[in-house]
């Protein structure tokens, strides 16, 4: 009987506890995801519709080149035709001399159905419909490259939102932390204030600040709600209800500077490629407008059966030739087809020298503020244990009645603004990295960088 008892106890154990781990389970299944820097560009990248559209305009060139690669291919068609004449078509026919026609040929029928098969084939262009190719299949690549540039400036516009929205959640702490003080502040000196120790200016300041703590951080709620309404915009899909964020950092982790990023964005950048490829698609280009006014050979070859009757099956023949063609002259068409191209070519080669000095200014200047912003991380940590020490003495000191009311409220706007320096110094230096990284054309090592 005892054992029975024991066994049942144990049995009951076990259940109580496979209950338990399985409603953990479903609880943690139901909590909502963290919404990380790897997350978000994974959003944006499946929600994004300039992504999209970006890629419906590759689509555009990929069908251009492939439909340009036609024209190196024979051409098959066929065709069914029926004509209708006065009467059929005849010839006199003259015997031994005759003067006088002794009789007629049949030359066609009155009515004509005539059912062909034919072959065109371009054997020769003078490299007209080669560069032609060439040229659509460099503005493709070139269509690709830019869809990466466009790529990059997605991540980029994410990740400086998410940044955003992590500094305005960090000031939302600060505002309500400021808003906490001030209450108790105020409990402080309404109590000195009841019991005669302070006059009630003193109280007016105190209420004048709490209020003005209370008009911040109802700004810093609004902030905010725009800064998630930014990051959604910039995903292009809903987050709010089904992601939570991690809590704002006050220093930073794993920044991530590159070694010779000039270098690098010369070498990466997708604008570069994409010009590069213009370049060569308009020489391209302009080659194949120049072999326009030379010879062509054109071989055509023709299957057919003629009657009067549908479907035709008395009359069966065919056909090849070979045909040479040179617009020896055309007006200067072709050549100015050609001078249109080159030029093109020339103001890509332009357009690419002065964008490697834009690049050059990117790169320097995002640095620069990288640099600087964790110069400023160091700073303003120092300046908040400070100011932080700095308002626990004034309090301190005006609990005692050895200090003023103003030196409370000067040194919690001190530790304010110190902490508020700190989260922009934290955050700049997050949204300069992701800028320097953008410039040298390296978004998605920020994300791997952080994890």
């Amino acid at each position: 009987m005892r054992h029975n008892r024991i066994f049942s106890f144990f049995i009951l154990v076990v259940a109580i506890f496979v209950l338990v781990l399985s409603c953990e389970r479903k609880l943690w299944a139901q909590s909502p995801q963290v919404l990380t820097e790897s997350l978000v560009l994974e959003l944006a990248q499946k929600n994004n519709p300039v992504l999209a559209a970006e890629a419906e305009r590759v689509k555009q060139a990929q069908a251009r080149f492939e439909g340009i690669k036609a024209s190196q291919l024979p051409q098959l068609s066929t065709s069914i035709t029926y004509q209708q004449e006065k009467e059929a078509l005849w010839y006199p026919v003259y015997l031994n001399g005759s003067p006088a026609p002794t009789g007629r040929a049949v030359a066609g029928f009155e009515k004509t159905y005539r059912a062909a098969i034919s072959l065109n084939y371009l054997l020769y262009s003078s490299g007209g419909v080669e560069n032609s190719i060439r040229s659509q299949k460099l503005a493709f690549e070139g269509a690709k490259a830019q869809e990466t540039r466009v790529s990059q400036t997605v991540q980029n516009n994410v990740l400086k939102a998410l940044y955003n929205l992590q500094r305005a959640r960090a000031k939302l702490v600060i505002a309500e932390d400021v808003w906490d003080l001030s209450q108790e502040h105020l409990k402080q000196v309404e109590s000195f204030y009841k019991h005669g120790v302070v006059a009630k200016n003193e109280l007016l300041r105190v209420d004048v600040d709490v209020s003005e703590a209370e008009l911040n951080r109802i700004r810093a709620v609004n902030a905010v709600d725009v800064a998630w309404n930014a990051l959604e915009r910039a995903v292009g899909s809903s987050l709010r209800e089904k992601y939570v964020l991690s809590t704002p950092e006050e220093s930073v982790k794993n920044v991530y500077i590159p070694e010779k990023p000039l270098d690098v964005a010369l070498q990466q950048r997708a604008e570069l490629k994409a010009l590069d490829y213009a370049l060569k698609s308009s020489l391209a280009l302009a080659q194949a407008a120049s072999a326009e006014g030379r010879p062509q050979v054109v071989l055509q070859a023709e299957s057919y059966v003629v009657d009067d009757t549908f479907f035709p099956s008395e009359k069966d023949d065919w056909k090849i030739s070979v045909t040479a063609l040179w617009t020896f002259f055309d007006g200067g068409a072709s050549k100015s087809k050609a001078k249109e191209a080159r030029a093109a070519a020339d103001e890509f080669l332009y357009r690419a020298e002065d964008f490697k000095k834009q690049i050059c200014l990117e790169v320097s200047v995002a640095k620069l503020n990288l640099e600087s912003a964790m110069q400023r991380i160091n700073v303003a940590q120092k300046q908040v244990e400070s100011a932080e020490e700095d308002y626990r003495m004034a309090l301190k000191r005006y609990g005692a009645q050895v200090g003023t009311n103003i030196d409370v409220l000067d040194a919690r706007v001190a530790l304010t603004n110190a902490r508020t320096q700190l989260v922009d110094a934290v955050y700049d230096t997050y949204t300069s990295e992701s800028e320097l990284l953008y410039s040298i054309g390296s978004n998605h090592m920020v994300a791997e960088n952080r994890e």
